[in-house]
């Protein structure tokens, strides 16, 4: 066996190690908590061309001053970063959903918690027909804090993937 044939083995042999679970553990209540609120933000983004979204809902489930981050690689292959307030990007998106239909779903979600703050690192799929092909694709950050009336999310930060910056293997494939 030449030494490609074994380095490409061995980065193989490590990359399956990395996305498989090292725990049967069941998911916590809280961890099920978190996963049901990162996956509510997915469905209240979505929907076909001109139909409302939920954002009331979404405002329930931001803490008051809490807001979003995009960060990205411009063409020139400069990144870019941009924060949004919950109503300028309800704004945004409003103005989009006008335009097209927006289908985010998720592929993997990481889900960490230590007592009362949560952190998801969320792979998506965006698509302009439910069940379509993607047009992009990237990772959503959740960090989220437990209050009184569950958890409550702090910070969506999120970037696509694009040339040189592809999706982990572990982002891309397992159990969401």
């Amino acid at each position: 066996m030449n030494y490609r044939m074994l380095l490409l083995f061995a980065v193989l042999c490590l990359a399956g190690c990395a996305s498989v679970s090292t725990t049967d553990q069941s998911p916590t209540a809280d961890e099920v908590a978190v996963r049901a609120t990162v996956n509510e933000i997915y469905t209240i983004v979505s929907g076909e061309k001109g139909v409302p979204r939920h954002w009331d809902r979404l405002k329930e489930l931001m803490m008051p001053s809490a807001y979003l981050a995009i960060s990205g690689r411009a063409k020139d292959g400069s990144t870019r970063s941009r924060t949004f307030s919950v109503d300028d990007f309800i704004k945004g998106a409003t103005a989009n959903s006008q335009q097209e239909s927006f289908f985010e779903s998720p592929l993997v979600t990481r889900v960490e918690i230590f007592g009362g703050v949560a952190t998801a690192f969320s792979s998506y799929a965006s698509r302009r027909v439910l069940g379509g092909e993607p047009f992009a694709r990237g990772v959503n950050a959740f960090t989220l804090v437990k209050t009184p009336q569950g958890w409550r999310i702090c910070v969506i930060a999120w970037s696509e993937e694009s040339t040189g910056v592809a999706l982990p293997g572990a982002l891309t494939v397992g159990q969401n």
